[in-house]
């Protein structure tokens, strides 16, 4: 028993550093020649600015054969934008040359040292070599790092648009403006942001800073007309030395409607088969004339109609609209009335209490008892007129007798 567990131990043992020694195996080729815009890396260190993309290519006389062969290279810190390519095999004794590009960070100092780090993998082994590039910043070059606002507004209304500027150059940006514009509708609004310098505390003083907060007003005209509108934000300064323009959209919309609802009773008692009618009145507050759309709602045991589906009303006037409401049954019922107008939602909220059925409910109802009525009349003279013609009965005379 001892001994097949020492044989399993030291199969899995072999094993393990088999793996071991395949997983660490470096595959055999000759030190590659590696260019980055077609600048050797070997002879110099590459200049490169940041935020920019640079192609690189990779030449080396491999050694040995190899497949599932893949080539990548890619920045230290930045793996997530790590370029890959899938290769062809290689056959010993030849020479390849393999492209792909690599990408610098944006977010560097004005003058920092980046590691580069190309990689082949294949299954016979991987090769990496790490080579140092010298990334700069562009001169001039300003970026926004927050442009907040409200997409949506109506006419008359002020959008306020916060705006973050940052300095992501190697010079001082002088005198930085910002101007928000509405081309369409003639708005424009600017900023200044004073003095923006590379790095924090690099200027005179030490609460100099690479980047400033603004807020940028506009006022909607009031007679704008409802839709989508090309909204600019632009960065610059009275140098032109820069210049950094961001595109977004504002939507406006219809005016915001003004006004309230009443509900005129909001309850009422009538019996099954009565027609009711209840009151809505729609009071326009705004200063523009507004067309409500109007929905009834209620339950089966209702019947409910409205004068009008759609109301128009002038500014600061009001109008009223009759609700015609009949119940198949008895019990306390509630309905309501919906009213919309653009951005304007309210529901008029009414009772019915409900009795029973009405003789005298309708017109036919009314008829009916007439005729009820007359037939009874009619009746009741015939029998009258009877017994006032009728003769009365003789009367039998007895007279007296003498024995």
């Amino acid at each position: 028993m001892k001994t097949k567990f020492a044989l399993a131990f030291m199969v899995a043992i072999f094993a393990l550093a088999t793996f071991a020694s395949l997983a660490s195996a470096e595959l055999n080729i000759s030190e590659p020649r590696v260019k980055v815009n077609d600048l050797s890396v070997a002879l110099n260190e590459v200049a490169v600015i940041g935020g920019e993309t640079y192609p690189v290519s990779i030449k080396f006389l491999s050694n040995q054969e190899a497949s599932d062969v893949e080539v990548s290279a890619w920045i230290q810190g930045e793996r997530e934008d790590r370029v890959d390519r899938s290769f062809q095999d290689l056959i010993s004794g030849s020479e390849y040359n393999a492209r792909l590009s690599v990408v610098i960070p944006d977010d560097i100092d004005p003058e920092e040292d980046l590691t580069l780090i190309v990689r082949i993998e294949s299954d016979e082994g991987n090769f990496e070599r790490e080579y140092t590039l010298k990334a700069q910043r562009e001169s001039d070059r300003v970026d926004f790092l927050l442009i907040d606002m409200n997409s949506e507004a109506r006419p008359g209304e002020t959008v306020a648009i916060t705006v973050v500027l940052k300095n992501m150059g190697r010079q001082e940006a002088e005198d930085t403006f910002v101007t928000v514009k509405v081309p369409t509708l003639g708005l424009a609004r600017s900023a200044y942001f004073e003095d923006l310098f590379p790095v924090d505390g690099t200027g005179d003083n030490d609460d100099d800073e690479d980047s400033r907060e603004r807020k940028v007003f506009l006022t909607i005209p009031e007679n704008a007309t409802p839709g989508i509108y090309d909204l600019e934000v632009t960065a610059f300064n009275d140098d032109e030395d820069f210049e950094t323009v961001v595109s977004k959209t504002l939507s406006v919309n219809d005016a915001l409607v003004q006004g309230s609802i009443i509900s005129s009773p909001s309850n009422k008692q009538f019996s099954v088969g009565q027609e009711a009618v209840y009151e809505l009145i729609l009071v326009n507050s705004g200063d523009e004339i507004t067309v409500y759309n109007l929905a009834p709602k209620g339950s089966d045991a209702l019947s409910i109609s409205l004068s009008e589906s759609f109301a128009t009303v002038p500014a600061g006037m009001s109008k009223t609209v009759q609700v015609y409401v009949k119940a198949n049954r008895e019990g306390t019922h509630n309905f309501a009335v919906d009213v919309n107008s653009n951005g304007f939602s309210e529901t008029a909220i009414y009772s019915a209490s409900v009795e029973g059925r009405s003789f005298g409910g309708g017109s036919s109802n009314v008829v009916a008892l007439t005729i009820v009525l007359a037939i009874i009349f009619i009746v009741l003279v015939i029998i009258l007129a009877v017994l006032l013609t009728r003769k009365p009965d003789r009367t039998e005379e007895f007279g007296e007798s003498y024995y």
